[in-house]
Parts: structure tokens; sequence; C-alpha cells
């Protein structure tokens, strides 16, 4: 085989069946050649070893099963030092990829290139429009901190792999909640200097669900996480109070419920 054009990396600890093996083939049907690095974890269940081991066998080597210690974090940094491509995605395993969703981040030259997002009900198919993420170049200039627009950009995201490495990857020193990944990480890279791409077209999609996600983890284990992305970037004081309220507002249950709430308290 030869060299991929970008390595997707999927972190899985348990998923549905369905809902996995919808994530693996949207990162094996990319029309630029990629790969899939899956990275599984001790607890994961013998079905979802099943399921990845099929895949496997249909497809070959553009999709690699590893194994990290327990954790999120753990899991992404083993995938990303697995990976073989240049570029490297990330996609969490009950998401998918539009089939163009790499091809039109390869033709942007930036350390992170992001895309515009969807997100689905737990069937896969009724759309939440509330939630859609659409960033754009004007807007990201615009803010005035590297937290803001860490906080603006948003999946899919494609790396260049070396800047991933050079600053250690994810931080597994914050834990396993929210943020590490599509918060922090952004946050340092940024503050490195990353170059920063925003392709304004819809290439990831989210599944807002009730099951397992680490976004529906217990509240207090994600604003413990939170506080120490903040106190390690020196956010304190009152920034650091109104960030940790801010944000507390979207941990502990599926994203389309609390923007319905949102939208009832700002209704005459």
């Amino acid at each position: 085989m030869t060299d991929p054009a970008a390595s997707i990396v999927i972190p899985v600890l348990r998923q549905s069946d369905a809902w996995l093996e919808r994530s693996v083939r949207s990162g094996l049907d990319q029309t630029a050649p990629s790969e899939v690095v899956v990275v599984t974890a001790p607890a994961t269940p013998p079905r979802t070893r099943a399921v990845l081991a099929r895949l496997a066998a249909e497809v070959g080597p553009r999709l690699v099963v590893l194994e990290a210690p327990p954790g999120f974090a753990r899991a992404l940094n083993r995938g990303f030092r697995a990976a073989r491509a240049t570029r490297l995605g990330l996609l969490l395993s009950d998401d998918w990829l539009e089939p163009g969703a790499v091809e039109a981040c390869l033709g942007r030259d930036a350390d992170i290139v992001t895309t515009w997002k969807r997100s689905y009900a737990a069937d896969g198919v009724t759309e939440l429009p509330r939630l859609r993420r659409q960033p754009t170049r004007a807007r990201l200039s615009a803010l005035p901190t590297l937290e803001a627009k860490a906080d603006y950009l948003t999946h899919f995201f494609l790396f260049r792999r070396a800047r991933l490495l050079e600053i250690g990857g994810v931080d597994e020193s914050l834990g396993d909640s929210p943020g590490i990944d599509d918060y922090d990480l952004i946050w340092v890279l940024l503050e490195r200097g990353a170059t920063v791409e925003i392709v304004e077209r819809f290439c990831y999609n989210r599944r807002d669900h009730h099951g397992e996600r680490l976004t529906i983890r217990p509240t207090a284990e994600m604003l413990a996480t939170l506080g120490r992305i903040l106190d390690k970037h020196g956010v304190s004081g009152a920034a650091r109070d109104e960030l940790l309220r801010a944000k507390a507002r979207w941990f502990g249950r599926p994203a389309h419920e609390v923007a319905a709430d949102c939208d009832r308290r700002d209704s005459p």
C-alpha cells in the first residue's frame, strides 16, 4: 500500500455496531486515499472487536486496529504516533465524515484545517439545525483571544502531524472529559503559532444522543477537567468563573436538549 494522504484516528471504548461501522467506513471511503487508525481499550467488548476484525479482513492494511491503556487521551496519542500520513484527522466513533472531507482539507496549507459541522439525532438521519457549526475566517480573525479562537473552531480537524507530535499530542494530565481534544489541544497549538485554515463546507457529522459519550459524563468530572485546562493556560478570577459557568450548561446532557432550554429562556 502506498502512503495514505491522511490518517484518521478513531478512539473507541464501546460503541453500537452500526454506528461504529458507519464511522470507520466514512474514513475508509474518502475521495482522497486515507488510512483509518482505530484505537481500542482493554475494556472494549468482544462484539466491538468483532466488527473491527471483520472490517479489517475486508479492507486490508488501510484499517489499523491498535490498543492503548485506558483513557481517551492515551487512545488519541497512541493513534497519533502510529499514523503513517503527514496529515492527521480526528473522528469520534459515533460520528461520520462526508466522502470529500479529507480531500477538501488537503487543499489547504495550514497546521490546523477545520470545517463546518452538522449534528443529527440518534437515528443519524434527522438533522438538528440549531446545532450547526459554520466557522468563518472573518469571524475567527475578529475574536480577541486565543481561548475564544480555540473554542470557536470545531470538527472536522485535519492537523499537520508533525505539529501534534511536536507538542506531545493531547495532554494526558488533564483527564478524559470533553475539551482535551477540540479545545485545549487547539489552544496549545495556537499558542505555539499554528496556522489555521477553514473549509467553509459541511464535512463532519455529529450524532447527538443519550448513550455513552464523553459529553454526558458526570458534570463534576467535566468541570474538573475544564478547570485544569483554564489553570494550565493562566485563566483566573472572573474570567475563569465566567468560562466555567458558560460551558457547564452544556455538560451532562445531549446538546440538543441544552439548546432547546436556551431557546426557551431567550424567547419572549
